[in-house]
């Protein structure tokens, strides 16, 4: 059997190539090309992106095409903006239900290897209740998902909470099966509102990593009281009126009451809660939470390897016959 293959994490603006061996990480290389970057129902940037991010890691490390075994994909990478559209199967939804879905293509033009993707997850309508508010969508998150899961206790009820521009809100059963989840914009609103509105200003540009705790409740509680219009429109209020608050309280403020429904659906699912990703929003998450719910916070450089692992999980039992 081959020893290495590559994962591809790929997203609407970023695509992550990783090289393994096994599970461990030998490397790994970004491009800012994604999704997004597709005309006419064609990517020819993401093309050429993942072609010579192959050949970077191969050259950097001293292989050949004949040392991989397969290339594994994930996200935004199998859908129409991507290299393939791959359809979504729906939840519930086990690693070794998701591994039996694999899809696998031929890119002679990238590279003369199996191109194995991983599918999205989607959610179907539940007759009892809204007819939107059981349907949803994911793709790149189930990867990173099941890589987290490795390493958790099987026979619990997790809610993984998986922040970044659209935040997933992930319920898992006690056989680690993808039950249901909810889908937010939190960090796209947080974004728009902070560079596309009358906020702008009064922010200049400052998005810290780690947000001002009390400004965190402060906001939060404000929205949790009046709603998330009125809140936001307070940064601007606090800015001019009262201008005691710096810049980076005032994005703390606004992040704080941009989160209030995300931490009160969080709270509503009833598992053990399990935060990812990056900050501000994985600390600030878990500084709202905390006080009604524990909270397990996943490390930076687990979280940031989760895909990769995911992938390579998910692929394993097809190595030796391809």
């Amino acid at each position: 059997m081959k020893a290495y293959m590559i994962a591809i994490d790929g997203g609407t603006t970023n695509t992550r190539l990783t090289l393994m061996r096994g599970k461990e990480i030998i490397d790994r290389v970004r491009a800012s090309v994604g999704a997004r970057n597709a005309k006419n129902g064609k990517n020819e940037a993401l093309y050429e992106a993942v072609r010579d991010g192959i050949c970077t890691l191969l050259s950097k490390n001293a292989l050949s095409y004949d040392d991989l075994s397969h290339i594994a994909l994930s996200g935004m990478i199998g859908s129409e903006g991507g290299l393939s559209p791959i359809a979504h199967i729906s939840a519930p939804v086990s690693r070794k239900t998701l591994g039996k879905a694999l899809q696998v293509r031929d890119f002679p033009e990238i590279a003369p290897l199996p191109f194995v993707f991983v599918p999205g997850v989607k959610t179907v309508s539940d007759p009892n209740a809204h007819p939107l508010s059981s349907l949803d969508i994911m793709r790149g998150e189930e990867t990173e998902l099941f890589g987290l899961l490795a390493d958790m206790e099987v026979g619990r009820r997790y809610t993984f909470v998986l922040p970044g521009s659209h935040m997933k809100i992930v319920e898992v059963d006690e056989d680690q099966r993808i039950t249901a989840f909810r889908t937010s914009m939190s960090g796209e609103l947080v974004r728009a509102a902070a560079e596309n509105t009358i906020l702008a200003s009064s922010l200049d540009g400052v998005f810290p990593k780690n947000a001002d705790e009390a400004y965190l409740k402060k906001g939060y509680d404000y929205a949790l009281a009046h709603g998330i219009g009125e809140a936001l429109f307070k940064v601007r209020v606090q800015a001019t009126m009262l201008g005691i608050a710096t810049k980076e309280q005032l994005y703390a403020f606004l992040l704080g009451a941009v989160l209030r429904d995300d931490v009160t659906s969080i709270l509503q699912t009833g598992g053990n809660i399990v935060i990812a990703g990056s900050n501000p929003f994985r600390d600030a998450l878990a500084t709202l939470i905390s006080p009604t719910a524990s909270v397990t916070v996943i490390a930076p450089e687990v979280s940031d390897h989760a895909a990769a692992r995911g992938a390579y999980l998910l692929t394993e039992h097809l190595q030796k016959n391809l």
